[in-house]
């Protein structure tokens, strides 16, 4: 780097010598120059302190590429530790589910509808959830019963949507009896019931979910005393009856 003189901008300038009182005064990084034209003398940036400055940005570019060069190279090493527990789960879940567990072919229907660890197969899903229905799993007989009534993974089939959630709520999952009473309700797919409506919202108000305490009191307003009476002691019979399996369970 050149110094020119900042009074009259002559390059006739040379190093001056620091004097005793600017040892302590003035920065370490910094010379003292004189002008030979006009005699100003003035401070500038010192070659050491240049060739620092040089130095660290040659190590911070440097630094630079090698992280973007190793980058790529680390987030496949992080995918990869991501990657493989995953498939190592869907190994294990399979190898249980192949033994029937009812467990591990609900999580299995999972992990096939969701991709996870396998490529997403709808059909596969639909399969291992209805061999964990089968196995009396009620979580799935409620989830198989709920893909039938919606159409999800397969054709829509009503009859059997509540005959898997009739299942499902007689072994106590208050959704399926919720959606039961939907279905009995509004008649949906199977014939009208408003005593069999109201006898689910009953047992799932009992269990805490929401909106079926007001589906059960609009439903009772609309039933006979004889209905009533019949409902609520159907209701009360099926909240103290054992859970029920599948007959592939049993």
């Amino acid at each position: 780097m050149f110094a020119n003189c900042p009074a009259c901008k002559s390059f006739n300038v040379r190093r001056s010598s620091i004097r005793a009182a600017e040892l302590s005064s003035h920065p370490r990084l910094r010379s003292p120059y004189r002008c030979r034209d006009c005699g100003e003398r003035f401070w500038v940036i010192s070659r050491r302190a240049q060739w620092f400055m040089g130095f660290v940005a040659v190590v911070l570019l440097a630094g630079t590429v090698a992280w973007n060069a190793a980058g790529p190279v680390d987030e496949r090493a992080r995918e990869s530790v991501l990657v493989h527990p995953v498939a190592s789960e869907f190994a294990a879940t399979l190898r249980h589910a192949q033994a029937n567990d009812p467990v591990a072919e609900f999580r299995l229907s999972q992990m096939y509808a969701q991709g996870k660890g396998v490529d997403e197969d709808k059909k596969e899903a639909r399969r291992w959830l209805q061999r964990s229905a089968e196995h009396g799993n009620t979580e799935a007989q409620f989830e198989l019963g709920n893909a039938l009534r919606e159409g999800l993974g397969g054709v829509q089939d009503y009859g059997r949507a509540a005959t898997w959630l009739q299942q499902a709520a007689e072994n106590g999952n208050a959704d399926a009896q919720y959606s039961l009473a939907l279905m009995y309700r509004w008649g949906m797919g199977i014939a009208p019931d408003l005593a069999k409506a109201y006898t689910w919202f009953n047992l799932a108000a009992a269990q805490g979910v929401a909106g079926a305490g007001a589906q059960r009191d609009a439903v009772l307003r609309r039933l006979t005393p004889i209905e009533i009476a019949a409902a609520q002691a159907e209701a009360s019979r099926l909240s103290e009856a054992p859970p029920k399996q599948s007959a592939m369970a049993r």
